[in-house]
């Protein structure tokens, strides 16, 4: 592939969405890809050069946290995407903008990275719960994804914040990644001094302040050595304390190999930030064997790499910090025990596990493409039609589908059908999209699917056969179903349509076990569509089982029917699609077997 990456600065090694664009660039160039940078900077191999863009007070403040905005200029931006197979935006700033438009209008796949939370960018205004502002920087950032059709978030803290505020971009959760040589590390410890170490840069949501006070809390604290490695705009402020209170402390900034070197002669690492996508920091040094004490800050996802209650303090307490180091400290059988756990659980992290999932991405991304572009020729047109009603037609269909249809089919199933709707709630638990699987044994299941996600209109996919019906092929339209492909070329029209209705809002409903077999009281086989639609969308699958029961009403037998809804069932994005998919077809048929 040629894959070009647009990012404001490939230069400023400081900040870790800059480092992981480059390990992935390198890992790319590796795997035998073209890779092209559009950026700032300077004697950079494969660099498309932007000037910088100043903005008046916001480019200030932003130096300051080693932020730079590229200036888009139309002509070198087509000189680099010219003869690309993909392109990924890196940060959502007006460059990335200006490419997509250009791409689109020349129908290049874009893909992109969610690296830079509304929180950290208030957090470094000095405004650390300024709800009000990061919900706006949130919607601003969501008019830039909804347009992106597949996104690289990296941890499931940044899924779920997505999810919040109802972005509609399909995301697949990748890990930063980390370097080979971190895994070949061999602590040569010390026993003169206790090293600790934390990684970032000086900043005020980083907290290294808390750290040294921490430490001079500690009981050890005239055997420990602290390195503080980065810089920043705080490393004033964090030198006088240390000098302060006379404290063991190295300032730094260290390239990798420095780096390795002295995480090898190191024990514990702290990360005491309260904001944080996912912490390639940490990653780096729990690879090369160090213990970690994380924060428990509500925004940082490093919070989810403590296995022991000792690996997690309360957020910017120092205090409680000072009690899990000196725990550490104080018993070295349990430090030990703890390296070993975190160095099995670094394998998920490696580079190489890392470019393989981000190379699918890219690869999806030009799938989703070449799917458009099949909606868009003569064929694909006819069925790609089907999908996309007039508005006189969906404004009428819905009336139609509120006032008359589902009251009467309410009414129907509980007098005549003598229904019963369980756990209803688990519908309203799903804020955005999702898949609705069911058994298929009754001629009106996908009525009573529809009656029980109210008020929410689940989209029906039905056989082809149903719509060329003389009068039941009318409603089956009116009523909004989607025809189920018949083709190669549809199924991929019909996937692409359907995956754009379930990451706006929309349920899809689909029968995973295909045939209608009326009263079957055993589940089928599973067919892989429901769950593919599932992953490639990045929602989740509710599954639904209808049961019959007979029993004696007065002098005669009655039927009585259960529907009853399921927890809904979350795909990973952190895996390859197709293991996602077997995962969560798992996960499906036994909470189905369980209703």
């Amino acid at each position: 592939m040629v894959i070009l990456f647009v990012i404001d600065n490939y230069y400023l090694q400081s900040n870790g969405t800059t480092i992981t664009t480059k390990r992935f660039v390198e890992g790319l160039r590796n795997n035998g890809h073209e890779v092209r940078i559009l950026s700032t900077g300077n004697n950079i191999e494969g660099l498309y050069k932007l000037k910088e863009r100043f903005i008046p007070i916001v480019s200030w403040a932003a130096k300051k946290q080693d932020v730079v905005f590229s200036k888009p200029d139309k002509k070198i931006i087509k000189e680099a995407i010219n003869g690309v197979d993909i392109i990924h935006l890196v940060t959502p700033w007006k460059t990335s903008r200006v490419v997509r438009k250009i791409a689109k209008k020349l129908n290049i796949p874009t893909t992109a990275s969610f690296h830079i939370p509304p929180e950290s960018i208030t957090f470094g205004m000095g405004l650390k719960n300024a709800r009000f502002l990061n919900w706006i920087i949130y919607r601003k950032f969501r008019r830039f994804f909804n347009k992106i059709p597949i996104t690289h978030v990296p941890s499931s803290l940044v899924a779920d914040n997505l999810r919040k505020y109802s972005y509609q971009t399909s995301m697949k959760i990748i890990t930063n990644g980390v370097n080979k040589p971190f895994y070949e590390i061999n602590n040569n410890i010390k026993r003169d001094k206790f090293k600790v170490i934390s990684i970032g840069r000086y900043a005020k949501e980083k907290n290294q302040l808390t750290i040294l006070k921490a430490i001079n809390r500690s009981k050890h604290k005239n055997n420990i050595k602290l390195t503080l490695a980065g810089f920043g705009p705080w490393y004033k402020k964090l030198k006088r304390y240390a000098d302060r209170f006379n404290l063991n402390v190295k300032f730094k900034f260290f390239k990798e190999n420095e780096l390795i070197k002295e995480i090898n002669h190191s024990s514990i690492y702290i990360h005491a930030s309260s904001i944080e996508t996912e912490g390639i920091a940490a990653l780096e040094a729990i690879a090369g064997g160090l213990v970690p004490i994380v924060s428990n800050a509500k925004m940082a996802a490093t919070k989810n790499l403590a296995l022991n209650s000792y690996n997690k303090f309360k957020e910017n307490n120092y205090k409680d910090l000072a009690e899990k180091l000196d725990y550490l400290i104080d018993n070295p059988k349990v430090l030990q025990k703890s390296k070993e756990e975190y160095q099995e659980l670094s394998q998920k992290y490696q580079l190489d596990k890392t470019l393989n999932l981000f190379e699918e991405l890219l690869k999806e991304g030009i799938k989703e493409e070449k799917q458009y572009k099949l909606t868009r020729s003569l064929k694909g047109k006819v069925f790609a039609k089907s999908f996309t009603p007039s508005p006189l037609k969906k404004t009428f269909s819905a009336m139609t589908y509120y006032l008359l249809a589902l009251p009467l089919l309410f009414l129907y199933s509980k007098i005549f059908l003598n229904v019963k709707y369980k756990d209803l709630k688990n519908f309203r638990k799903v804020k955005g999209g999702a898949v609705v699987v069911s058994n298929h044994v009754h001629t009106l299941d996908s009525a009573l699917n529809s009656i029980a996600a109210f008020p929410k209109r689940p989209i029906m996919t039905a056989q082809p056969e149903n719509f060329d019906l003389k009068i039941a092929g009318f409603f089956v339209s009116l009523l909004g179903a989607r025809p189920t492909p018949r083709n190669p070329l549809e199924t991929q029209i019909f996937f692409n349509k359907l995956s754009h209705n379930a990451r706006t809002g929309r349920f899809i409903h689909v029968y995973p076990e295909g045939e209608l077999i009326k009263k079957d009281s055993h589940l089928r086989e599973f067919k892989r569509g429901a769950f593919k639609l599932a992953v490639l969308s990045s929602v989740p699958i509710i599954p639904v089982k209808i049961n019959f029961e007979t029993y004696k009403f007065i002098i005669w037998n009655r039927q009585k029917i259960t529907l009853k809804v399921g927890k809904p069932i979350y795909p990973d994005l952190s895996i390859e699609s197709k293991e996602a998919m077997d995962e969560l077809i798992e996960k499906t048929m036994f909470q189905m077997k369980e209703l």
